[in-house]
């Protein structure tokens, strides 16, 4: 496998740059196509790395000799990370997002496919980010206390699709005004919004009534069957061949999946079709009429109508 690895003071010498300032460059990487831009502001920090295209099977990794927080977010493609320590050549595709902090480790970034991959990352130094989180977000207190302890940890956002706010954020972050100053302005307001939706992400969910009361086994086919349909979109299973798949009676299932998910069988599959067709609207790599079909959608009228109910816009008008 063909490898390129940064080196270990590359990522350091960022935090170097004039405060405020947007540096772009060039991902150092051989037969590889990539990009990126870098913003500093005291002691948080944007990086955005945008690789175009390259070798299905090619890999670099990199030492994270500085040490702070991150919120990652895929904005597009899919790769392989392994954080020493902590994370295993674990998939993130687009829509992912999660909180990272695993000081003074190596990391390995792997293409799943040719078509390359963005991914989006805000760096917080650990005093900052514990003071941050001891003010807004307390109910977190024990991401706090491993960042005071040094203590590695990732927290995953459990949504498989970035909300419309996060994805409004994350479209609109690089569009700052001009005056430096205003500029820096922009950029800390946009880093606190993403962490802000990040957090509310991973706070915990109000008990639903009825879900305390799932028999674990219970519990766990529930979370099959939705994985199940996540995987299944287009061609939906019938709510009998579901019921087949988990191992739960129709009734059980019924219930079960409304008071865990706080939702029915047939909303989730509706909501997450609607969710995964603004994802592909928004990468552009196919038309509307071809997302709409791929997700199971036999006429188009009807995808139009259940996509402004749910985002309040039409699917062509999220792209003006």
């Amino acid at each position: 496998m063909e490898t390129s690895v940064a080196h270990t003071t590359a990522f350091r010498d960022a935090f170097l740059i004039p405060q405020a300032e947007i540096h772009h460059y060039r991902l150092p990487m051989p037969d590889v196509d990539g990009s990126g831009k870098f913003i500093l502001c005291e002691d948080m920090a944007i990086a955005d790395g945008h690789v175009v295209s390259g070798p299905a099977d090619f890999s670099w990794e990199h030492y994270n000799e500085k040490t702070f927080v991150e919120l990652n977010f895929v904005m597009s493609g899919q790769l392989y990370q392994t954080h020493e320590g902590l994370i295993h050549r674990e998939l993130f595709r687009q829509g992912s997002a999660n909180m990272l902090f695993n000081p003074s480790s190596w990391e390995k970034n792997e293409l799943a496919d040719t078509k390359g991959f963005r991914n989006l990352g805000v760096h917080i130094q650990p005093e900052k980010m514990m003071a941050l989180l001891n003010s807004y977000a307390p109910e977190l207190h024990q991401l706090t206390d491993k960042i005071a302890k040094g203590i590695p940890f990732v927290a995953h956002a459990p949504a498989a699709y970035f909300s419309p706010r996060l994805q409004h954020t994350l479209d609109h972050i690089w569009d700052s005004p001009a005056p430096k100053g205003l500029r820096r302005l922009h950029f800390e307001t946009q880093i606190l919004q993403l962490l802000a939706l990040q957090c509310e992400a991973l706070l915990p969910s109000p008990k639903r009534a009825g879900a305390d009361t799932l028999r674990p086994a219970d519990r766990e086919r529930l979370h099959h069957a939705r994985q199940y349909l996540q995987e299944h979109l287009a061609f939906p299973p019938t709510l009998a061949e579901l019921s087949r798949h988990c191992g739960l009676n129709e009734f059980k299932l019924k219930k079960g999946f409304r008071s865990l998910f706080g939702q029915s069988v047939f909303a989730f599959v509706n909501n997450e079709r609607l969710e995964a067709a603004r994802q592909q609207i928004l990468q552009g790599d196919r038309n509307i009429s071809e997302i709409a079909y791929g997700l199971g959608y036999t006429h188009p009228q009807h995808f139009h109508r259940a996509f402004k109910k749910k985002f309040g816009i039409t699917p062509m008008g999220l792209l003006k």
